[in-house]
């Protein structure tokens, strides 16, 4: 399961208002900031041109979406994550360090993402391999006092980690990319994409400005 914790988002004001800039049609725009905590309102004015936007088929006319910014913690194995990192450009990350977690707190079942529950054999053969992992940090890293001989052990332990070990980043994103990602992912034999993935999306303001699946009725409203 890839966890998906959002954390941010922000742009919309200035992203409809630029995408006005192209023809000037700044006297159409019907959307701003209500209440206290101004939350921003999408007129349909604006709503209906940035549909007409996005359905355009160019990234290029979609554009106003690279302007809002999601930041989002993610925790996933890190066979996701060499997948999520194709998509470099435009997206940022910060990651926990793997080995201070390690000697922090050395490696339990939920750290390693299998489907737990379902072999009995293979359970064995990870908790086994837990075990190891867990001697080699406590028994050999952590006390060990030559430093060539522990770097030694460092290089041991990232090369023993298995795909399954799961990390937690803080991804800052935009909805542009977050388009593409769903164009390219949503159908993936991984549930973390198909399912967490695509779910995830689904919760954002205005997702169908991601997703393309436009609603017949729309509150425009962003919660």
């Amino acid at each position: 399961m890839v966890d998906f914790d959002l954390k941010l988002i922000e742009g919309w004001g200035p992203a409809i208002w630029g995408m006005r800039h192209p023809l000037q049609s700044y006297d159409k725009s019907d959307s701003g900031y209500i209440g206290e905590q101004e939350d921003f309102f999408m007129g349909e004015a604006d709503y209906d041109l940035a549909k007409r936007l996005c359905m355009a088929g160019s990234d290029e006319h979609a554009k106003f979406l690279r302007m809002i910014q999601v930041w989002v913690d993610v925790t996933a194995p890190v066979f996701f994550f060499s997948e999520f990192d194709t998509y470099k450009v435009g997206t940022t990350a910060n990651s926990q360090s793997t080995m201070h977690t390690l000697s922090k707190t050395g490696v339990t079942e939920p750290d390693i993402q299998i489907p737990w529950g379902t072999d009995q054999d293979i359970d064995m053969v990870m908790l086994n391999y837990i075990d190891a992992l867990n001697n080699l940090v406590n028994y050999r890293y952590k006390n060990c006092e030559d430093k060539e001989l522990k770097k030694k052990y460092f290089e041991y332990l990232k090369g023993m980690l298995p795909s399954g070990w799961r990390q937690t980043r803080m991804v800052n994103l935009n909805y542009q990319v977050l388009r593409t990602m769903y164009r390219q992912r949503k159908n993936h034999r991984l549930s973390g994409w198909s399912k967490d993935f695509v779910n995830f999306v689904h919760t954002l303001p205005f997702s169908e400005f991601i997703t393309g699946e436009w609603p017949e009725e729309k509150t425009l409203t962003e919660e």
